[in-house]
């Protein structure tokens, strides 16, 4: 009897161990969001506008109505008790949305408080759906990012009820891989049930796209796979295999004599350019650089010129080595000189580097170098190191 009273005491821990974990990777729900609604509304009618919505023109949510916590958008020109929020924008980190979000989260903290079916995102370049459940016709609740690449510009959660015409929508909004603004909207609007009907149908259809994916990142450095040969292959170029025919023929392809006895073929294309050894004739080549120059083309670990400083070093280890005495060097991971290594240039500040070697089976080393002006990425380049070259500077 003892035993089968213990055995009873187990079962119902785990099914409250499963029922917690269950609710912690739930669907944001469309209570969470009137939640927050209903809070935000209660700081509004505590506090001062700043502004004077009869002399400003209505936005599209309504009349905006303007408090240090962010903007309310109303129904009317007069805030009364009868006055009814259309949707709000918050840009408190005070305030906390459903599952804690806040203001300065970045998106690694936002996945970890509603896990789902799609950590990864994958999708296409401009948007993923993380989760999908429900109903076409019915109720339904859904997950999905905005994004230009690995650049995240929202995330949006929501509930919709096509029977209903209702949707209800948290959009956090994104910038440099940070939370900067905690949008709430659809508290009024009537939505077609078409129009729902084909939300359902995106999401569903945007659940079929596995061609892109969001680099995995971590905040303090640690879980990610050093930068190795597989690197060399991303969107724009197998650096491994790469020869200048692969260009195509809309290129300034030039041979270059270097005077002693060696020779340099480069091929200069729209946003890139790469160097190659060859012969005197331009014939058996292998790449020896290969830089880009167009925001648009993206890198090893989709790094893109325009990122900012901590989003690509969030996608390298780090944290291994030391910092130098006067915090201008660090040795990121391995030991400098031995492939593979990882290494940061800080300077002063207004110019930083990032250096990432690694070995390859075909012999020789290959370092990616990332400058950056301001945090800014303005230098991406990747080449094929001679020995003399592995030294430290």
């Amino acid at each position: 009897m003892r035993r089968k009273t213990v055995f009873l005491f187990l079962l119902i821990a785990v099914l409250i161990a499963g029922a917690a974990a269950r609710a912690e990777s739930s669907p944001i729900t469309g209570e969470e969001i009137q939640a927050l609604a209903a809070q935000v509304r209660a700081m509004a009618k505590q506090a001062r506008p700043l502004n004077d919505p009869e002399e400003d023109a209505a936005a599209e949510d309504g009349y905006a109505w303007q408090f240090e916590f962010g903007v309310v958008y109303g129904d009317r020109d007069t805030w009364t008790e009868e006055t009814e929020m259309n949707a709000f924008q918050v840009m408190d980190e005070e305030i906390a949305g459903p599952r804690g979000i806040r203001i300065s989260w970045d998106v690694n903290q936002v996945m970890e408080a509603i896990p789902c079916e799609n950590a990864a995102m994958y999708g296409t370049p401009q948007e993923a759906t993380l989760y999908l459940e429900g109903e076409q016709d019915g109720v339904f609740r859904y997950g999905r990012v905005e994004r230009d690449g690995q650049r995240i510009t929202a995330i949006e959660y929501g509930e919709a009820d096509a029977g209903q015409g209702k949707r209800t929508a948290l959009v956090l909004g994104i910038s440099g891989d940070g939370v900067e603004s905690i949008r709430g909207e659809g508290f009024r609007e009537t939505v077609p049930a078409e129009n729902l009907q084909e939300l359902f149908a995106e999401l569903e259809e945007g659940k079929s796209h596995y061609e892109y994916a969001r680099v995995p990142r971590s905040r303090d450095g640690s879980g990610l796979a050093y930068f190795s040969e597989a690197d060399l292959d991303f969107a724009s170029l197998s650096y491994r295999t790469a020869e200048p025919a692969i260009f195509g023929s809309n290129v300034e392809d030039m041979i270059i004599d270097n005077e002693d006895g060696t020779w340099l073929r480069r091929v200069d294309g729209e946003g890139f350019e790469a160097v190659f050894t060859c012969d005197a004739a331009g014939q058996n080549t292998q790449i020896k650089s290969y830089e880009i120059l167009s925001p648009e083309l993206e890198g090893p670990r989709g790094v893109r010129l325009g990122d900012l400083f901590h989003e690509d070093f969030s996608r390298f280890p780090s944290g291994e080595g030391a910092l130098s005495e006067d915090g201008t060097r660090e040795t990121l991971y391995g030991t400098e000189g031995r492939a593979p290594f990882g290494t940061a240039e800080y300077g002063d500040g207004s110019e930083m580097t990032l250096r990432y070697v690694t070995p390859t089976l075909g012999g020789g080393d290959v370092e990616l170098i990332l400058r950056y002006r301001d945090t800014v990425l303005s230098e991406i380049i990747l080449h094929t190191m001679e020995e003399d070259e592995n030294d430290a500077d």
